[in-house]
């Protein structure tokens, strides 16, 4: 089992269980449905984090190894960068800053809770309130420009869900475009082949095969993958046929028009997770593929004006199937 995270806050009514963690990333540590068992995030296993500090640490490149040690898994917000970083760039993070830094409590109930954080390499306020209605979790973000001038962002939400949880389960979800990317992340654990585009959700396999990357995988395989998709509709459904439920993700694809499906099921590497992984992540944000490179190079990396502020909205539930 893996430890609660630092200054973790329960919210709870009859249908739902939510802790979170302000101090750590406002980090969503746990999505449990209180009638079935069914916990839909997973938790890095046996893993104790790094601390969040106002201290970011060194970016680009070195930035993936700061975040490693802090990577809990659960569900945290990607701002205002998503994925890799630029290799030489002071304000370049893999998956942003504010998944680093410790959040300031505004709010506390016990269905419900808000905080805010500045990030220090780029002028932005964000904020953030999580509250339970009945059996949704509604997530509700502001984030304003403070500074003087325009500045670039990118946003994304980074859900890991448990494969254990949702074994055998379809995930519902609608691209008007499928691409598997190139390079693979890690070639020798890839069942996917990279650089093709197809038709979701049938993938070619490296071996010549197709994959259905709608059926969540039975078994913990061993398999490393990423998978590109354009979305126009806001919504995510996925099965959990051994509890009889399905967990329901409704969002803004105006905002995130982009999906990056990742699997992480366990490769035998040793770091990072040394074997632990056994999660895949439905990746909504900004930006198509896998990097702040790729966001550029598509000319997808937007710009927040001095006093702009964006907001979105996040519902999130579990049903009958």
């Amino acid at each position: 089992m893996s430890p609660p995270l630092p200054g973790s806050l329960t919210l709870a009514n009859e249908q739902l269980q939510v802790d979170c963690a302000p101090e750590h990333g406002f980090t969503i540590d746990s999505l449990l449905d209180r009638a079935s068992g069914a916990e839909a995030l997973w938790r890095r296993p046996a893993h104790q984090p790094a601390p969040a500090t106002r201290a970011l640490g060194s970016a680009g490149e070195a930035s993936v190894a700061t975040f490693l040690d802090r990577f809990a898994g659960g569900w945290f917000a990607m701002f205002p960068e998503v994925g890799y970083p630029l290799a030489e760039d002071p304000t370049s993070f893999l998956h942003g800053e504010v998944v680093r830094l410790p959040w300031e409590l505004v709010e506390r109930s016990a269905t419900s809770v808000t905080a805010r954080v500045r990030t220090l390499r780029r002028p932005f306020a964000v904020e953030r309130r999580l509250a339970l209605d009945g059996a949704t979790l509604r997530v509700h973000e502001r984030v304003e420009n403070v500074g003087g001038l325009p500045a670039p962002y990118a946003w994304g939400h980074h859900p890991c869900f448990s494969r254990v949880t949702f074994a055998g389960g379809r995930i519902a979800i609608a691209p008007s475009a499928a691409t598997v990317p190139a390079p693979a992340h890690a070639p020798g654990h890839a069942v996917l082949e990279p650089g093709v585009a197809f038709d979701w959700p049938h993938a070619r396999r490296r071996d010549g095969g197709e994959e259905d990357l709608s059926t969540v995988p039975v078994e913990r395989d061993g398999r490393v993958d990423h998978a590109c998709l354009d979305v126009p509709r806001g919504r995510i459904r996925i099965e959990a046929p051994r509890f009889g439920r399905a967990l329901r993700v409704d969002y803004d694809a105006a905002t995130f028009p982009h999906v990056l499906l990742w699997q992480d099921l366990g490769p035998d590497d040793g770091y990072p997770l040394w074997g632990g992984g056994d999660t895949f992540a439905l990746e909504f944000s900004t930006i198509p593929g896998r990097s702040t490179p790729d966001a550029i190079a598509a000319g997808a990396l937007r710009t927040l004006a001095p006093g702009a502020v964006l907001e979105t909205a996040i519902a999130v539930a579990w049903e009958k199937l």
